[in-house]
């Protein structure tokens, strides 16, 4: 007798169809480069897109400095409404010379940017960056790139980064031309929540008039950005780094595993079906489904139980640093039976797949006991964002 396990995640599926955001939503936020010197200010915006007010923190975090103990300042944000920091720097955090970055917690889901900008003279230029996601942020193993620098008569270029994590974090950055012949290569250490900013020279390397900046860490968690800023007239231009539609980071953020974020897909055995995962910190958080279990060998709906489940372990299941993982679970009903899941899996490129192995006991009849068949899946990341 054979039997097959038909999953259907009908909301996720769903799901898949909302917009991608050029500013992304999320509950603890990076915006890497900030700075007031001189004439110049920084204006920090926050937007909250929910329908209820969420309560939003401020950290402001000194380059090079171990941040750990930082003290933020706390805000309401109200629904469709925008915080508005002007010169917040001196105004907010009461520094008249300062450069770093800002964390933004909150227990809502916002977007943030700010902008940087001269105030010297009649008109105003300047240059602005995004707030970032913590998840967003390349993990150990993960890497990415910043195009169009150049250090000449012309132009200066400088890179910025910022470590999310509560331990420090380590990233070697290294400088080729359009060919991809190296210039300059250097490792640097970034003290808890600190931010870093260098020159391009600082690497080294020569003088170029077009070059590419490998950014990769190497231990903790970073986000990394650059500048572009024309000798004539001091304008600067914001060179942000890559990362492919919905991983969790430039160059796949969280190294193998592909990065954090919701997974949905579908098992192809007999029938098509349905799997949400939720990977948080290289980590499966949580699992989601709903089970039809039938017997077609015997006629058909010999086994007619539809079952609803969904898991969120103790301890989330760890995602190795080749992306495979394992996971074991139970979900037991009020009304008697046991589902026994088993996983076996990798995470790599942004897709989820692997096996799932099924035993189904005490529901009641001879027919729905056992194990299923071995379904394989494949999952793929999407453009989803987690809300807490």
């Amino acid at each position: 007798m054979r039997r097959t396990v038909f999953a259907v995640t009908l909301v996720a599926l769903l799901a898949m169809a909302a917009p991608a955001l050029a500013l992304n939503p999320g509950s603890d936020i990076f915006v890497p480069a900030a700075a007031r010197a001189g004439a110049w200010v920084t204006d920090l915006y926050i937007f909250n897109p929910g329908d209820s007010a969420a309560a939003v923190s401020v950290y402001w975090l000194p380059r090079d400095t171990d941040n750990s103990g930082a003290s933020p300042v706390n805000f309401t944000v109200n629904a469709g409404q925008t915080l508005i920091l002007q010169d917040v720097i001196s105004t907010t955090f009461g520094l008249d010379s300062a450069g770093g970055a800002f964390r933004i917690t909150s227990d809502a889901d916002v977007v943030a940017n700010c902008r940087i900008y001269s105030t010297d003279g009649s008109a105003t230029f300047g240059q602005g960056f995004e707030g970032v996601p913590a998840s967003a942020a390349l993990a150990a193993g993960g890497s990415t790139d910043i195009v169009g620098l150049a250090q000449n008569d012309a132009f200066r270029s400088n890179f910025f980064a910022v470590n999310t994590g509560s331990e420090a974090a380590s990233i070697t950055f290294t400088l080729t031309d359009p060919s991809g012949n190296q210039l300059a290569s250097r490792a640097y250490t970034l003290p808890p929540y600190s931010a870093f900013y260098r020159n391009i020279t600082d690497l080294g390397g020569p003088s170029f008039d077009a070059g590419t900046l490998h950014a990769e860490v190497t231990a903790g968690q970073a986000i990394v950005v650059g500048s572009k800023v024309d000798n004539a007239s001091g304008d600067p231009t914001t060179l942000e780094s890559w990362w492919a539609l919905g991983s969790g980071g430039g160059g796949g953020g969280g190294g193998a595993c592909g990065g954090d974020g919701i997974y949905v897909g579908y098992t192809n055995y007999t029938y098509v079906g349905g799997l949400l995962v939720v990977v948080e910190n290289n980590a499966i958080t949580y699992m989601q489904g709903a089970n039809v279990l039938f017997s077609p060998d015997d006629g058909g709906m010999n086994c007619a139980n539809v079952f609803g489940w969904g898991w969120e372990p103790d301890t989330p299941v760890a995602i190795a640093a080749d992306g495979t993982f394992t996971a074991s679970f139970q979900v037991e009903y009020s009304s008697g039976g046991v589902l026994t899941f088993n996983f076996q899996g990798a995470l790599q490129e942004d897709t989820l797949l692997g096996n799932l192995d099924l035993n189904v006991s005490g529901m009641g009849s001879g027919k729905c006991a056992g194990d299923m068949n071995t379904v394989g899946f494949y999952a793929g990341h999407t453009i989803l964002t987690l809300s807490k």
